[in-house]
């Protein structure tokens, strides 16, 4: 699978979470004071030599969020995956990546041209779903990644003798983790004027706590709200509200049904069929059992992931998530590789091969 990390990410995100279960660390009450305290050890760990910068990369930074306008080279891939579907599934659509035209308000990323004449545009951002893992969050205690950090941190606090083995496997379990949800599998696609307001609301503070499985039946729901022109019991949605502006409705109209959409984005292996043989039904899969919800209304309870106490119930949620964007990854790229594959001698077009 292709990284979009800086080089030498694995190695070094490993040696400074062994640094924090060696060493030891605190949590803080801002994310001003942990950013800090992150940037300090990264710094120390850089003069030992136990951070080693490429010298083709000009950032410093140890981790890097792939989905930043500035990453051109993700922004493509994503393109390319888009007119791939687009192609496979007959969509009326175009994607252009990287973009700079300020008389049309283009500034990077990825955007989407519509209607006759491809007169209608808007711009599409990325939204990772794997949970946050910037370095500075094992400061903080209430997301998953420093949770599971913290809680391995006690457990061999209590030993009398730490293996340090069983150190560099904890580091190595979440430094492979964040390598392979940082993937193209690893995101979901938002209008930039719905991003702006659906990205943070969704996240660590709300009860979908930055949930693949919750957002995608947000997103369900906005079908069925379609479909029987009836908000059902869904009030309690974020996104609802939040896509009713143009580019939203538009994006989301372009799929015929939230199984129209979880095909078009390969979302297949975090939904389970729940229909008939005659008609199918995607119903999302709870990141908590393996197991599709048995209703497509969990309730709206909050802080589900913080008040997790069982590290293994914890670890194999992780490894559920990254399993999941593994598959999904893979997926994209095969299909990536086919769409670049069609121009061939023939001179045949994309659509009369990718198309089922």
């Amino acid at each position: 699978m292709k990284r979009y990390e800086p080089k030498n990410f694995e190695k070094n995100y490993t040696n400074y979470l062994l640094h924090l279960l060696t060493k030891g660390y605190e949590f803080c009450e801002s994310k001003e004071v942990a950013e800090k305290k992150c940037n300090k050890i990264a710094l120390d760990l850089r003069k030992k030599g136990e951070i080693i910068k490429d010298k083709s990369e000009s950032s410093n930074k140890l981790y890097v969020d792939p989905d930043k306008k500035e990453n051109i080279e993700f922004y493509k891939d994503l393109s390319d995956f888009l007119n791939a579907a687009k192609c496979k599934y007959r969509k009326k659509l175009s994607f252009k990546a990287n973009e700079h035209k300020p008389d049309k308000k283009i500034d990077g990323m990825i955007t989407v041209y519509y209607g006759k004449g491809e007169k209608e545009h808007f711009t599409l951002r990325s939204d990772q779903l794997g949970f946050s893992a910037v370095p500075w969050i094992y400061f903080r205690k209430d997301y998953p990644l420093s949770r599971y950090l913290e809680m391995q941190k006690n457990k061999l606090d209590r030993q009398k003798n730490k293996s340090v083995e069983g150190q560099k496997a904890i580091a190595e379990f979440l430094a492979n983790y964040v390598y392979t949800t940082r993937t193209l599998g690893g995101y979901f696609l938002w209008p930039e004027t719905l991003h702006e307001q659906y990205n943070k609301y969704r996240g660590n503070g709300s009860y979908i706590e930055d949930r693949v499985d919750l957002t995608l039946l947000e997103i369900k729901h906005i079908y069925e709200f379609k479909k029987l022109e009836k908000l059902l019991p869904y009030g309690g949605d974020i996104l609802f509200p939040k896509c009713k502006n143009k580019d939203a409705n538009a994006w989301f109209g372009f799929f015929d049904s939230f199984e129209d959409y979880v095909d078009f984005f390969m979302f297949n292996d975090f939904v389970k069929n729940i229909g008939t043989s005659l008609e199918k039904e995607y119903m999302p899969i709870n990141i908590l059992t393996g197991e599709a919800f048995e209703t497509d209304y969990p309730g709206y309870k909050k802080d589900t992931l913080k008040e997790i106490e069982d590290e293994k119930q914890l670890k194999e949620m992780l490894e559920r998530v990254r399993d999941m964007v593994e598959k999904r990854t893979k997926k994209m790229e095969d299909l990536i590789n086919e769409y670049k594959q069609t121009n061939d001698t023939k001179g045949e077009k994309h659509e009369n091969i990718l198309h089922e």
